[in-house]
């Protein structure tokens, strides 16, 4: 076996050993609840209506560097996100109704 072919394998051998990864991911970041992580999207979802919103205002009021194509695609981005953000609510509520029905 050629030294390249050692040394390769030496490689993958460091990346696939569980101390390698271990030491590539740091355990300090916390492990996101439920509540966090809709908290989180409700949030991008704001973000991206009120990036739609100022974008449409440009727009109007004939600011410089705002143009009707980059407003209507924050604007259908915007629409999007809130439509997906609506149907995960629709699929949450109708399991917690589920839920509730279940006897004990």
């Amino acid at each position: 076996m050629n030294i390249q072919g050692l040394k390769a394998y030496q490689d993958i051998q460091s990346i696939t050993s569980p101390k390698a990864t271990e030491k590539a991911q740091p355990q300090t970041q916390e492990a996101k609840g439920f509540g966090q992580f809709l908290k989180e999207a409700v949030q991008d979802v704001n973000t991206m209506q009120n990036s739609a919103e100022k974008q449409i205002q440009g727009l109007v009021t004939s600011q410089p560097g705002f143009t009707s194509h980059e407003a209507m695609i924050a604007l259908e981005k915007a629409d999007v996100a809130f439509q997906l953000m609506n149907a995960v609510r629709s699929k949450i509520v109708r399991a917690y109704e589920e839920v509730m029905r279940t006897q004990v």
